[in-house]
């Protein structure tokens, strides 16, 4: 993938991941006010450490928009050069050609060799993204699958001890918390590898 294209995700990861902060910070202002005095006061320092860290995230993604102008610009300078040395090759291709022209049959076995060394390497091309693709899909969504099949047997256990001793709910409840991260992680590094596996594809 290239430096461009990871930014650009980079920046619509955490650009996800500030629109869910933002609604969330926002729901629990609202739910603040439901709390007593010593939860109020436990939640506002949770909701101080949750706005400091939207503040440093807006600023990582500044750095990764101000990292897409450098990357555009350095690709820019880069896709030049590879332009003006292909003018190169066209020239040095039609000379061929041009001194070659009392030579039918050699200049048709030269177009047609280019020609099919072009189809090849195309061909070639296409074949290796589209089975770099479909593995990443695959492997992503049986990563995906798991973690949900594992979040799925926390809650059912959950569910289960509700009726039990306080200890029993509190430790399942943070099971299900942490099965709850781990497939939100899964999902993000999923939808992560889909897209870079889809980027090489534009």
């Amino acid at each position: 993938m290239s430096e461009k294209s990871y930014v650009h995700n980079a920046i619509t990861w955490a650009k996800q991941r500030l629109d869910e902060l933002d609604i969330t910070i926002s729901e629990l202002e609202t739910s603040s006010g439901n709390l007593n005095d010593s939860a109020r006061e436990e939640a506002d320092r949770a909701l101080t450490r949750l706005r400091e860290a939207r503040t440093k995230l807006n600023g990582y993604v500044d750095d990764l928009r101000l990292e897409t102008v450098a990357a555009k610009q350095r690709g820019e300078v880069i896709q030049k050069a590879i332009d003006t040395e292909w003018v190169e090759v066209e020239l040095a291709f039609r000379d061929f050609l041009s001194a070659a022209k009392d030579h039918a049959d050699t200049v048709r076995n030269v177009v047609l060799a280019r020609a099919r060394a072009q189809h090849q390497a195309w061909e070639t091309t296409l074949k290796n993204l589209h089975d770099q693709a479909a593995d990443v899909v695959e492997k992503a969504r049986g990563d995906l699958d798991a973690a949900m099949r594992h979040l799925t047997d926390e809650a059912q256990k959950f569910q289960r001890r509700i009726g039990e001793v306080r200890d029993a709910g509190d430790e399942s409840w943070s099971a299900v918390k942490s099965g709850l991260t781990d497939v939100k992680d899964v999902h993000g590094h999923v939808i992560q590898k889909i897209k870079n596996a889809f980027s090489k594809l534009r």
